[in-house]
C-alpha cells in the first residue's frame, strides 16, 4: 500500500473494530467511545495496561467525519486523567501518534481485547489460546442440548425439555 493511500483511508467504526479498539457507551453520551489500552506495549514491567488509553468519539455535527481524541489513565478503575489531545480525520494520524506515544511499530496483530501489546505478550496470549481445554470450550463437540453462549453443562430439566422436544419431532 502506498504512502498516499494510507493518508487518504478516514478513521471509520469498522476500521476502529478490525484494528482491535473496543468500544462503550456511558449513560447520556451520544456515541458510542472507541478505546485502546496501550500500557502494555510499551513493555515497562510496572505500567498497567490502563495507565494509558487512547479514546476516540466521532465530533458532534451534520458535516463531520473527524474525531475527538483523548489521553485517558484508569487508576483505581475511575476516570482519573482524561486529556484532549486534537481532532483525527486519518488512520495515519493516529497511528503517528500510537506509535509516538509507546514507542512500538503499529501492527494490529498484537491488539487485543482493546489492548496494545508488546509482540511477546501478544505471541504469548496467541499461545495460550492453543491450550487443550480452550480449543474444547470453542469447539462444537458440545451436547447438542446446549446452544447458548456460555456453553455450560446442561442441567437434567434442560435434558428432559430436549428430549421431550425430540420426541415430538421438532428441530432443536
Amino acid at each position: 500500500m502506498t504512502t498516499e493511500r494510507i493518508e487518504e483511508q478516514r478513521i471509520t467504526e469498522v476500521w476502529l473494530r478490525e484494528v482491535g479498539f473496543k468500544w462503550h457507551l456511558f449513560d447520556r453520551q451520544p456515541d458510542k467511545h472507541w478505546a485502546l489500552s496501550l500500557g502494555w506495549a510499551i513493555g515497562d514491567q510496572h505500567v498497567d495496561s490502563e495507565d494509558l488509553i487512547v479514546e476516540l468519539a466521532p465530533l458532534l455535527g451534520r458535516d463531520s467525519d473527524g474525531w475527538h481524541c483523548w489521553l485517558r489513565a484508569d487508576y483505581a478503575g475511575r476516570y482519573t486523567r482524561f486529556l484532549h489531545i486534537r481532532h483525527l480525520r486519518f488512520q495515519h494520524e493516529l497511528i503517528a501518534m500510537i506509535e509516538g506515544l509507546t514507542g512500538a511499530t503499529w501492527d494490529p496483530a498484537n491488539n487485543m481485547y482493546g489492548m496494545m501489546l508488546t509482540p511477546q505478550r501478544a505471541h504469548r496470549n496467541r499461545e495460550e489460546r492453543k491450550r487443550a481445554d480452550l480449543r474444547l470450550r470453542h469447539s462444537e463437540t458440545w451436547d447438542p442440548a446446549v446452544k447458548d453462549d456460555s456453553r455450560g453443562p446442561a442441567r437434567p430439566e434442560h435434558r428432559q425439555g430436549y428430549e421431550d422436544m425430540i420426541a415430538k419431532g421438532c428441530e432443536p
